[in-house]
This record gives C-alpha cells, sequence and structure tokens, in this order.
C-alpha cells in the first residue's frame, strides 16, 4: 500500500469508526507518528463536523417531533450515564468502543456548548491515539499482532 493511499484511508475512516483508521495506519505505515497524526486529524474532523451537523439534526427533529414526555429504559440509562460519567466517559469511550458519530450524538445530547464537546473529544482522541502509537513506537508493542494471538 502507498503512503498516499494508508493516509488518505487511514484519515477518511478515522472520520467515522476510530479503530478501523487505526488499523489501516498500522498496516500502511512504517513511522508510527504517520500513524497517529493522520488518524488524529481524522478523527478530529470527524467529531467536529459530526458536532455541528448533529446540532442541526437535533433542532430539526425537534421542530418535527413534539411528543409527550416519557420515562422509558433508554431515558433511565442515559440520566444514569449523565449522573456517573457524564461528557468525559462518552468522551474516552467514543473512540474505541462507539463511533465518532455516535459518540458526539450522546455527548451532544447531555450538553450544548460545541466548544465542551469538541475540546473533551480531541483530549480522548489524543489519549488513545498517542497509547496506541506510543507503545508502538517506544517500547515496539505492535497491537495488532497481539491480538491476533
Amino acid at each position: 500500500m502507498s503512503f498516499t493511499t494508508a493516509a488518505l484511508l487511514s484519515f477518511l475512516w478515522s472520520t467515522v469508526k476510530y479503530l478501523i483508521g487505526v488499523g489501516v495506519a498500522v498496516a500502511g505505515f512504517h513511522n508510527p507518528f504517520y500513524g497517529w497524526l493522520f488518524t488524529s486529524a481524522g478523527a478530529f474532523l470527524g467529531v467536529v463536523l459530526f458536532t455541528y451537523s448533529e446540532f442541526w439534526l437535533e433542532g430539526y427533529l425537534q421542530k418535527l417531533i413534539k411528543s409527550k414526555k416519557r420515562f422509558t429504559k433508554t431515558k433511565r440509562r442515559l440520566v444514569w450515564l449523565r449522573l456517573h460519567g457524564g461528557l468525559p466517559l462518552i468522551a474516552l469511550l467514543t473512540p474505541l468502543i462507539l463511533s465518532i458519530p455516535v459518540g458526539t450524538l450522546l455527548c451532544t445530547t447531555f450538553i450544548h456548548e460545541k466548544h465542551k464537546i469538541i475540546l473533551w473529544q480531541s483530549i480522548s482522541i489524543a489519549f488513545w491515539g498517542t497509547l496506541i502509537f506510543g507503545s508502538l513506537a517506544f517500547f515496539d508493542v505492535n497491537i495488532v499482532q497481539y491480538l491476533k494471538r
């Protein structure tokens, strides 16, 4: 795989699903710094795009759907999540477990300050990228080969 193909694929996949972008970057780059750079940049772009588009989408849907307030299991789980972890917990789980669009949608339901959502998501992306690619660069621990066992 060429450098430009690996850079483009890891960047684009990271805007939607971070782990797929990481897998492409680990397979396509010999230098872990490039993998960290392209996957982090793609995830940052995805967070910004989905944060602003989901605020627009949420406002549009609220105009269309006027429903009564009902307490369902889903709403109770969201309240529990907000009380026990809130924005930092969702931001921490977003790159690995949730996808970027789902994580930012959950964040926009909790808080309406865009800069806080982007800040926490960016910190989480930088943390996970540094952990994954830093372990590859400094300790020569290839997570992909470890998971193949």
